[in-house]
């Protein structure tokens, strides 16, 4: 058993991942502060973290309520951990922690801030992501850089996949992390540079933000469509019903339509965009039927023309 007193603030899948290897690795977790309770993953994360037989450390509206802090003082932690939250951590939350809480963020800051950059890195057609553990302080994801290591974006990689990718090697570094800090619990950390870098906002269905926009090239909806999967789902509709699109090829050919029209559909179903044709591989339609491009076209019969929205 490590002897560095570790508390750990995590939302799943994230969490999950990486509290499952520090157990594994018999690194010393005094406590695991889940979501507020009424977050959907709240339950999830409990349920886990009693199967490890961890103590849970809840609070009930604010991160910086007196009793929520006492209890975290009075377990003493050496150190912190942080593996995906939604709420920014106040002044008297940080100053609990002696030697500090560190982050782990899925991109090589000070670019992709923010609350998604497994989405955003893709949009943006990156050739390469990372992970980042750094010291949290007042705001999001600006805190002194520890250590960084890059992770590839193959050519094909969807929200999904770069996720679990990130995750598990998220999982290593920190377990790797920990176990140095026994004998160096003063790691050497760097300022994160002042400018202006990309950013990691939200997508979602607020605004329509995860509709496809058929004016957009071929390149960029088929980047689009991987960069929402699964999670979120790029989507549009088709005679008056909605439409999920989970992958697509892109044609570099000029459309004989305008944007947003079918071009063809026997076997493939071919959608005009602003330059090039995208040609639909996996969809849903409507709540009830998820199938391939051919299933689709045999049972719907969508007839050249016809506009996607």
């Amino acid at each position: 058993m490590y002897k560095t007193k570790i508390i750990f603030f995590g939302m799943p899948d994230m969490a999950l991942v990486c509290l499952s290897k520090l157990v594994q690795e018999e690194l010393n977790v005094i406590g695991v502060v889940p979501p507020h309770h009424s977050d959907p993953t709240y339950n999830l994360m409990c349920q886990y973290t009693n199967s490890c037989g961890l103590n849970i450390i809840n609070y009930e509206k604010s991160l910086d309520e007196p009793d929520f802090l006492n209890k975290i003082k009075i377990l003493n932690p050496d150190v912190g951990i942080v593996c995906s939250y939604n709420r920014k951590f106040p002044p008297a939350l940080l100053k609990t922690v002696k030697g500090g809480i560190i982050n782990c963020h899925p991109s090589l800051l000070p670019d992709y801030r923010g609350g998604n950059p497994y989405s955003n890195v893709i949009l943006n057609g990156e050739k390469e992501t990372g992970i980042t553990l750094h010291y949290m302080d007042e705001n999001f994801d600006t805190g002194n850089i520890i250590w960084q290591r890059k992770v590839a974006i193959s050519p094909k990689e969807t929200m999904g996949t770069l996720f679990n990718k990130q995750n598990y090697i998220a999982a290593d570094m920190i377990a790797e992390f920990f176990k140095k800090y026994e004998t160096n619990p003063n790691p050497v950390s760097t300022p994160q540079p002042q400018g202006d870098f990309k950013k990691a906002p939200v997508i979602d269905s607020k605004n329509y933000k995860n509709y496809i926009n058929w004016e957009n090239s071929a390149e960029e909806i088929e980047r689009f469509v991987r960069a929402l999967n699964p999670f979120i789902s790029a989507m549009t509709t088709f005679r008056g019903i909605f439409v999920k699109v989970y992958s697509s090829d892109v044609v570099h050919k000029k459309a004989k339509y305008p944007p947003g029209s079918v071009c063809y559909a026997k076997d493939i179903l071919g959608i005009a965009t602003g330059d090039g044709i995208l040609e639909i591989k996996v969809l849903q339609f409507g709540s009830y039927m998820i199938t391939d491009a051919k299933e689709f076209i045999n049972t719907f019969k969508p007839q050249p023309g016809e506009i996607l929205r």
